[in-house]
């Protein structure tokens, strides 16, 4: 039911979404040499004059201690966080020839089924899985605001030490960015200057890194390590997710399809007679039989102990139905009902005394030196006692029936 309230306002607006919150993050951290290598993870994406082949080798020195080259993350996740909300990382549609990878609406409107549909089918949470939220849009939700705080707190750490090795580092980068910069308009790069440049980062990186890797500044590495790698799992465990999200929607809604084609006897016997999957039949085959167990009087029942709820059915049921023991007849009746007892109990022309005493022989109750009222009490706790085990057997299965497997 939805809240008038505001939905004219709503309706009247468009939502503007962008990502704002996970630039106001990455600006904090785009400090020092980390600001640098951004900066050159930019020029190399948008460079014309580069080769593809030197690109990659580049792309493998910067890689020498790739949580120095933070600033390739960074650009990295600006450039993610604005493409999941134009929706070109989604999955394409294949039944479709022109682009469509669906919008960011779209997306979202899957995953919402995902939240709802995958407790259902499977018994756990869509986050359990990374298929919730988190999941899909953690990187514009929220999720990595702890790992940008630590890479901050590391990265100023480490800057506001003015280190020798981190001047020289920075050096090494500006060369390089400065470099790319005279090469605007250029038809081929110097590939002297580009290998020189680029051996002159390898040395400073190591530099800079054997410093880090000492006492004084390992916790700082060791932060900037682990960061770094939550930022890009989160980004790949995303593009994975919504490069897949129609795949996934399909299953989805395929099993709950064949939920609901169980329900049909016609239809329920040709998937038996034609699937050749024992386990997917093993649902079919034994649907009929679970749902005659299910019963309604369960539903009512709260969540609490077994006990507790073998007490509420009993109520519900009406039970116990007699519980004076000195009510001879009623106690008597109670045993004509009792499924043990109904179909082997000889009640014709008898009395009620007589039908507790065959009830006793046929239950194996001591009647040795017991008067007729002692027997009835005797009969009547056993009786009773049996009322609670059938219910708690009710109980059992229905849980089973409703638990998922």
């Amino acid at each position: 039911m939805s809240v008038n309230q505001g939905l004219k306002t709503l309706a009247e607006n468009q939502p503007e979404f962008d990502n704002k919150g996970i630039d106001n993050l990455i600006a904090v951290v785009n400090v020092g040499w980390v600001a640098k290598s951004r900066l050159l993870a930019q020029k190399i994406d948008t460079s014309t004059v580069l080769t593809g082949s030197q690109k990659n080798d580049l792309a493998n020195d910067l890689a020498t201690h790739e949580y120095l080259n933070l600033g390739r993350v960074l650009e990295d996740l600006s450039l993610h966080t604005q493409k999941i909300f134009t929706g070109v990382l989604g999955q394409q549609d294949l039944n479709d020839d022109r682009p469509n990878t669906g919008t960011f609406l779209d997306h979202v409107q899957s995953v919402q089924g995902f939240i709802s549909t995958i407790p259902f089918l499977y018994g756990y949470t869509a986050d359990s899985i990374n298929k919730g939220i988190p999941g899909h849009f953690g990187t514009v939700d929220g999720t990595l605001g702890t790992a940008m705080e630590t890479l901050r707190k590391a990265v100023v750490q480490i800057t506001d030490k003015t280190l020798s090795t981190d001047t020289a580092f920075q050096t090494a980068i500006t060369n390089l960015n400065n470099f790319l910069t005279t090469l605007d308009g250029s038809t081929d790069a110097n590939n002297t200057s580009f290998n020189s440049l680029r051996a002159a980062y390898v040395t400073a990186a190591n530099n800079f890194n054997a410093v880090l890797a000492g006492n004084a500044y390992t916790s700082y590495r060791t932060d900037l390590i682990n960061g770094r790698k939550i930022v890009v799992d989160q980004i790949a465990l995303e593009i994975a997710n919504l490069g897949t999200i129609r795949t996934y929607e399909d299953a989805l809604a395929n099993i709950s399809v064949y939920v609901n084609l169980a329900t049909d006897d016609a239809v329920r016997s040709l998937i038996i007679r034609t699937s050749n999957n024992k386990s997917f039949k093993e649902y079919f085959e034994n649907f009929a039989k679970r749902q005659s167990l299910l019963n309604p009087l369960y539903s009512d029942i709260i969540d609490s102990s077994l006990d507790s709820k073998i007490e509420e059915v009993l109520k519900l049921k009406g039970l116990p139905d007699v519980v004076d023991f000195q009510d001879i007849d009623s106690v008597a009746n109670k045993a004509t009902k009792d499924i043990r007892l109904a179909t082997v109990l000889k009640t014709q022309g008898k009395t009620s005394e007589e039908i507790i005493e065959d009830a006793c022989d046929v239950l194996k109750i001591d009647k040795r030196n017991k008067t007729t009222f002692a027997l009835s009490n005797s009969l009547l706790e056993n009786m009773n006692n049996n009322d609670r085990e059938l219910v708690k057997i009710e109980i059992t299965t229905q849980q089973s029936i409703d638990s998922l497997s």
